[in-house]
């Protein structure tokens, strides 16, 4: 191992990055709890631009590739990951629909949480005011949509400082913001939520609405 280059993922680390979804037959819903830290970004980011690769080589930290798209992200202990994987069926054949019905679910799912005030800015974030909470990222390929979201519920957050660098692309809104004035959690918002908690209300939420989808692309 060279000195940039990040440790081998486990098969948790793989599974939170979704890495196997493009194979699996939709309709599907995977939520769960980050149990170690792993950095993970879209193939259409260059690695090099995006990650600290040294400190992520240096900590043991894993560098990940998810099938879709959008920046890299840290994930954590205290962040709640989900993916949904969709026929498109008749539906449109550009994000912007997709990631508007998808974050209004995982909105709806962190309402139920009692976490009020979500919404959503960019092409995919939810916020709390100006503060990012949640990012997300979608695929459209092969007849099949596949959405995938992180939540922050109660990471370390100055982790993003230490294993991102500043990204290459940002929503307007942002304003040039470093890591930790730009993004917040839920508990550093006041919202004493469990991720448990988080990772059953978005189960549910994006399960009723993958069975929804499947009824009508019938």
């Amino acid at each position: 191992m060279t000195p940039d280059t990040p440790a081998a993922p486990s098969p948790h680390a793989l599974a939170l990055a979704g890495a196997d979804l493009p194979a699996v037959r939709p309709p599907a819903v995977r939520v769960e709890e980050a149990r170690e830290v792993v950095v993970v970004l879209s193939r259409s980011r260059d690695p090099v631009r995006e990650v600290a690769l040294e400190a992520c080589a240096a900590d043991g930290v894993p560098v990940v590739v998810r099938p879709s798209g959008g920046g890299a992200v840290v994930l954590t202990p205290g962040v709640v990951v989900a993916s949904v994987l969709q026929e498109a069926g008749g539906g449109p054949s550009f994000p912007e629909p997709h990631f508007r019905r998808l974050c209004a679910a995982a909105a709806e799912a962190l309402a139920a949480c009692g976490v009020a005030g979500v919404a959503m800015r960019g092409v995919s974030d939810l916020c709390l005011g100006d503060r990012k909470i949640a990012g997300s990222s979608l695929r459209l390929a092969g007849g099949n949509v596949l959405f995938q979201i992180s939540v922050l519920v109660a990471p370390d957050l100055a982790l993003l400082e230490r294993y991102l660098r500043h990204p290459s692309r940002e929503p307007d809104y942002r304003r040039g913001r470093p890591h930790r004035a730009f993004v917040t959690s839920l508990r550093e918002a006041g919202f004493a939520v469990a991720p448990a908690r988080v990772a059953a209300a978005l189960r549910a939420r994006l399960e009723h609405e993958a069975s929804i989808r499947k009824h009508e692309d019938r």
